[in-house]
C-alpha cells in the first residue's frame, strides 16, 4: 500500500463554519488576534479537491463569523483559510464552532463547539510535535558524515521517535475508531512526504476505523472513499496472489476464480480442454442484452462440440448484475466481484473498454483478443 494509493483528496481537507440557527447549518466564529480586515475563506474538500465556498473579512478586532446554511453531507469537512494557514475542522449540523488563535501560527489555535474538530486539533498537536522532532533528526543525518560517529545514533533516536508516533497513532485510532477524526489520522505524512500508515499491515487500522464510522456515519462520502481505497488495497494483493498461482498453473494464461451468482468460485482452468471465450461486459449496460443473445446463439451451436464461455461482469450492485443473468437467462458460467474496473480480472486481462474479449484453444493458449461480434463464428469454428 504505497502513497499514491491513499486518497489525495482526504490530505487536504479541513473545516469552518458559522451560527446558525438552520437544523441542518452550522456556524463558526472567532477571534484571530492580529488579523485585522483580513480575508477569512471557508474551504471545502470535495472529490475534486478543495472548494471555497464562503468567504468574510475579519473585523478591526479580528473576529468573524461565517454561515453555513445547508451542510452537504451532515458532516462535513473544511479548512478554515487565512493567507495560506490553514485550520482544520469537521463539521456537523447544528454545530456552533469557535476558533481562537492567533494570526500567522495556525497551529497554535483553541477550538470548541465540534467534538470531530477537538479531536483533530488533538490529533495534529501529537502530529506537529512528531513531526519537528523527526526533521530536525533528519537534517542531523543529513549532515553528518558516514563516518560520522554520531549519525547510528541519530538514526536509532529517529527509529524510536517514529515507533512512538506510530503507537501513539494507533492508540488514538483504536480509542476514536469511531470518529472521523480516525480517518482523518489515517492519511497523516512524515516530514519526508511518506504517508504514516503505508505498509501492507496497516490495512487493518482502515478495516477497523471503516466499520467503525460506517456505525455513526453511514451515508459520508468520506467513509464511500474508504471503502473504495480499501478495495483497491485488496485487489492488488489478490492480484499479487492470481499472478502467483498463474506461474504454477499449467495453462499458460492468467487464471481467474470468481465467485459466481451463488458464491461459490468458478476457476476459469475448470474449462482446459475446451475452446474458452473469455468475455467481459457489464449488465448496467443497456446494450448488453442484445450482445448475449448473440453470443447464446454461438453457444447453442458450438457448446456440444466444446465450446465454454466464462462471462465476467464489470459490475459493482450485485442486484443489477443478478438480475440481468437471471434474467436473460444466461447458459454459460457468469461470474463477478462486485469491484468494477477495479476487479481483479479487469486488471489482470488489461481490460481498458467494453466489448472485450479472449479466445483461448484447446491447449490452453490465447490465440485472439477482442475479436468483432462479426467474426466471432468463424474464429470459434476454425478452433473447434
Amino acid at each position: 500500500m504505497r502513497n499514491s494509493m491513499l486518497m489525495p483528496a482526504l490530505l487536504c481537507w479541513a473545516a469552518l463554519g458559522a451560527v446558525s440557527c438552520h437544523r441542518d447549518g452550522a456556524s463558526i466564529s472567532g477571534r484571530l488576534a492580529g488579523a485585522s480586515d483580513r480575508s477569512v475563506l471557508l474551504e471545502e474538500t470535495t472529490a475534486s479537491g478543495a472548494v471555497v465556498v464562503d468567504s468574510v473579512r475579519t473585523d478591526r478586532n479580528g473576529d468573524f463569523r461565517i454561515r453555513i446554511g445547508k451542510l452537504p453531507a451532515g458532516t462535513t469537512f473544511y479548512h478554515l483559510a487565512v493567507d495560506g494557514c490553514r485550520i482544520p475542522l469537521f463539521v456537523s449540523k447544528g454545530e456552533r464552532v469557535r476558533i481562537e488563535s492567533q494570526y500567522g501560527k495556525p497551529s497554535e489555535y483553541t477550538v470548541s463547539g465540534s467534538r470531530e474538530s477537538v479531536l483533530i486539533k488533538e490529533l495534529t498537536d501529537m502530529m506537529n510535535g512528531a513531526a519537528g522532532r523527526l526533521d530536525s533528526l533528519s537534517r542531523l543525518i543529513s549532515a553528518a558524515g558516514e563516518e560520522d560517529p554520531r549519525r547510528e545514533g541519530y538514526l536509532r533516536e529517529y527509529a524510536r521517535e517514529y515507533s512512538q508516533l506510530k503507537r501513539d497513532q494507533i492508540r488514538f485510532i483504536v480509542s476514536n475508531s469511531g470518529s472521523l477524526a480516525a480517518l482523518f489520522a489515517l492519511y497523516q505524512h512524515l516530514p519526508n512526504d511518506n504517508a504514516l500508515f503505508s505498509q501492507n499491515t496497516d490495512i487493518v487500522y482502515y478495516r477497523m476505523v471503516a466499520d467503525s464510522v460506517a456505525k455513526h456515519y453511514p451515508d459520508s462520502p468520506y467513509l464511500a472513499a474508504l471503502r473504495s481505497q480499501i478495495d483497491r488495497i485488496d485487489s492488488n494483493d489478490e492480484l499479487v496472489r492470481m499472478m502467483g498461482e498463474s506461474l504454477c498453473s499449467p495453462t499458460s494464461y492468467p487464471d481467474l476464480a470468481l465467485p459466481d451468482m451463488y458464491g461459490k468460485d468458478q476457476r476459469l482452468s475448470a474449462q482446459a480442454g475446451k475452446v474458452i471465450l473469455l468475455d467481459f461486459w457489464a449488465a448496467a449496460d443497456a446494450s448488453s442484452p442484445l450482445v448475449n443473445a448473440e453470443l447464446k446463439q454461438l453457444y447453442d451451436e458450438f457448446a456440444d462440440q466444446g465450446l465454454a464461455i466464462y462471462q465476467v461482469g464489470l459490475d459493482t450492485s450485485r442486484s443489477v448484475w443478478v438480475n440481468a443473468v437471471q434474467q436473460q437467462a444466461l447458459p454459460w458460467i457468469s461470474v463477478c466481484d462486485f469491484k468494477g474496473p477495479e476487479g481483479i480480472a479487469p486488471r489482470i486481462y488489461n481490460v481498458r473498454s467494453l466489448p472485450a474479449n479472449y479466445l483461448i484453444n484447446r491447449d490452453g493458449e490465447i490465440v485472439a483478443r477482442n475479436v468483432p461480434a462479426d467474426k466471432l463464428r468463424e474464429a470459434i469454428r476454425k478452433l473447434l
